[in-house]
């Protein structure tokens, strides 16, 4: 129970963080009371397998030869024999391979990087920047070339995609949806299977302009500046869609996306950036309705201020989703800031756990690659080279993972009197030798203490070697047990340290922090324990 007044003899307490910042980063309220589940900096970090806040992996170059200019876009280009060619873009020119790109822009006059690139039918197309604006064609050999037009007429913009066997691009008007033949990118007219959607009069809430088109569980999905609308034939059939037959299906007013390189298939759904936020696209197949998710919700107006500062270099963003790693990223080059979500546990209400990264002096041109599993992405700060998402730092230059709590009462019992923090104690698990410090902040931002403590890394296994034993207990010292064979589950080189630091201050709210350099090692924090007397109750 509190005491009336702090004195020696009052007793210690042991307040227990348990899983910080497992629900991720939390902007909306940072300035109110907060669980311990929250957090109100959470930079650089990811959330490894066990759900604990985590050092992300760095951005290290894989080209050997740079190219002029920033690399503003990558894309893999899939072909029928299996195999994939990566394709990089800069504002003058186009490239082919990671290690030492080479040009394959041809006679082509590039002026903007952001080239939507599509695979179709083993070729690669460009939207918008062949000859009067119409497409561009690339079959791994030689060079992009206007596509041949053979009847009809082709899209002169730069959104398109290619979906259900055909190329779908949109003029300059922002209006003319025209579609190719099936299998055919010479052919756009109506007679040979080619036509078009004149979308100036189905926007439902006033004029709007196509941002961008894709497939979505089998629909034609249209996004406007502040409508989506959603296409379908309503029959299914083995070629997808018959666009002789679509018929608008849904809308979606006030929702409309802000470039087409700003959205993404993830896990389970597709995931678009909004002037609204980051919002996910769910089909009832049932009802044949599509409602919204709000991912970003808990980030909103952190996410919106970074949106804010593109400024007119909206097409710049990116946003990419990784199997491999288990989140979707949004650069934002023009601050150098990344949003991670998290796609490993989506929270009850639909938004998925977030924290931000500070990559260099700017991140773009995400792309995931199917071949090898790779995220590449590349960094303003290194012109003409394509980074890979591994290591321990951006280009060389370190950076720093950082945790800080909401501010916290401590729960009902104390929450109304004075806390006299005597001891902090920490569980982080290490790789290497890392510095830790701690901060301490009280009654919002009237005192605030900074404690350091090195964790020692070592050839441990997180758990202990051979916790379990051959059937499955938990005995260490199980004879059963083979070295190097029956092992635990989460062998390796990382540690599980405690660490323990003395307190300072004293106040009614606390705030708890964690600092650490990960240039040299990864870093996870497990849990966070304070050591507080109970003192008089505040005024």
């Amino acid at each position: 129970m509190p005491t009336p007044n702090a004195h020696g003899g009052a007793q210690l307490v042991p307040i227990n963080l348990t899983s910080p910042a497992f629900a991720g980063l939390n902007t909306e309220q940072d300035a109110s009371i907060l669980g311990v589940e929250w957090a109100t900096i959470l930079r650089n970090a990811v959330f490894d397998s066990a759900g604990r806040p985590a050092s992300r992996k760095g951005w290290q170059s894989q080209t050997v030869t740079p190219v002029a200019g920033a690399i503003k876009r990558i894309f893999e280009y899939y072909k029928a024999d299996g195999s994939s060619e990566i394709i990089s873009t800069t504002d003058a020119d186009i490239f082919t391979g990671v290690s030492a790109p080479a040009t394959i822009e041809g006679s082509l006059a590039i002026t903007d990087g952001n080239i939507k690139f599509v695979n179709f039918n083993d070729f690669c197309i460009g939207f918008g920047i062949g000859t009067g604006g119409i497409p561009a064609v690339y079959n791994g050999t030689g060079t992009f070339a206007d596509i041949t037009v053979n009847s009809g007429t082709a899209p002169t913009g730069r959104i398109g995609t290619a979906a259900f066997g055909r190329l779908w691009g949109v003029d300059t008007d922002g209006k003319t949806i025209r579609y190719s033949a099936l299998l055919d990118y010479t052919r756009w007219a109506e007679a040979d299977g080619g036509g078009i959607i004149d979308m100036s009069s189905v926007w439902p809430a006033g004029q709007d302009s196509v941002i961008a088109i894709t497939e979505f569980g089998g629909d034609l999905v249209v996004f406007g500046k502040n409508t989506t609308v959603i296409w379908t034939d309503g029959q299914g059939s083995s070629l997808g869609i018959d666009p002789t037959t679509l018929y608008v299906s849904d809308t979606i007013p006030g929702v409309g996306a802000v470039s087409q390189f700003a959205m993404c298939r993830s896990a389970s759904d597709f995931w678009v950036l909004t002037h609204s936020g980051v919002v996910g696209l769910q089909r009832e197949l049932v009802q044949r309705s599509t409602a919204t998710t709000n991912i970003s919700k808990n980030v909103q107006s952190f996410l919106l201020s970074q949106l804010a500062t593109q400024g007119n270099d909206i097409d710049d963003i990116s946003m990419e989703y990784s199997p491999n790693e288990d989140f979707v990223l949004v650069a934002f080059p023009a601050s150098s800031v990344v949003l991670h979500f998290d796609t490993q546990t989506p929270m009850q209400d639909g938004a998925v756990r977030a924290t931000s990264w500070r990559v260099g002096t700017g991140l773009m041109a995400l792309a995931y690659i199917r071949q090898g599993k790779i995220l590449y992405g590349a960094l303003s700060g290194l012109d003409g080279e394509i980074c890979q998402y591994t290591g321990n730092d951006d280009g060389g230059e370190s950076y720093n993972f950082v945790y800080e709590s909401g501010w916290l009462d401590l729960g009902q019992e104390v929450s109304q009197y004075i806390k006299i923090v005597k001891r902090l104690t920490s569980f982080v698990v290490v790789e290497a030798n890392t510095n830790v410090v701690h901060t301490i902040q009280f009654d919002f931002g009237r005192q605030s203490f900074s404690l350091n403590k090195s964790a020692e890394g070592g050839s441990v296994s997180e758990f202990g070697i051979a916790e379990f034993g051959a059937d499955g207990s938990r005995d260490p010292g199980d004879p059963s047990l083979t070295p190097g064979v029956d092992v635990a589950e989460f062998s390796g080189s990382f540690a599980l340290r405690t660490l323990k630091v003395p307190g300072k201050g004293s106040g009614q709210f606390i705030k708890i922090g964690i600092l650490v350099d990960t240039n040299s090692a990864s870093f996870a924090l497990q849990q966070i324990n304070l050591f507080a007397k109970i003192g008089r109750m505040a005024a």
